[in-house]
């Protein structure tokens, strides 16, 4: 099987969390309709999957080629890679859906990148936390 039940609740609980968490703060500190932000936070879910996809395929083919070792630096770099890459798709979409300037995108989506660090963060460790539980009882 391509992808595991394991993997697929993960990132679907993920995103899905994520997704509500950014168009209702989107909402909220921008006077903006729910709709309009959710509409937003499912474009930009779906772009971050292809992205994802198409950054790591390629990401993979460098290693092979200049056969990279996963060390700290080539980690860190596969991040800025992917969260560089995304960021360039994402701040027109920002920009145009929200009626702001590309400035004003760039900001509020980096400010968004450094939150969405913070939830990833969080979401890992609740996540094994309650994993860990389900396992043993």
């Amino acid at each position: 099987m391509f992808i595991s039940k394991r993997r697929l609740i993960h990132a679907l609980t993920y995103e899905v969390i994520l997704l509500v968490i950014i168009a209702v703060a989107l909402s909220t500190f921008l006077d903006m309709p729910l709709e309009v932000t959710g509409i937003l936070g499912v474009i930009m879910a779906v772009t971050s999957v292809i992205w994802n996809i198409i950054f790591n395929y390629m990401f993979e083919k460098a290693e092979k080629k200049y056969q990279l070792k996963r060390t700290i630096p080539v980690r860190i770099l596969h991040a800025i890679g992917f969260e560089g890459g995304l960021m360039l798709a994402t701040i027109p979409m920002v920009a145009y859906a929200l009626k702001i300037t590309l400035l004003e995108a760039f900001v509020l989506d980096l400010a968004m990148t450094l939150c969405i660090l913070v939830y990833t963060f969080i979401f890992q460790w609740c996540y094994d936390i309650i994993e860990r539980r389900m396992i043993t009882t």
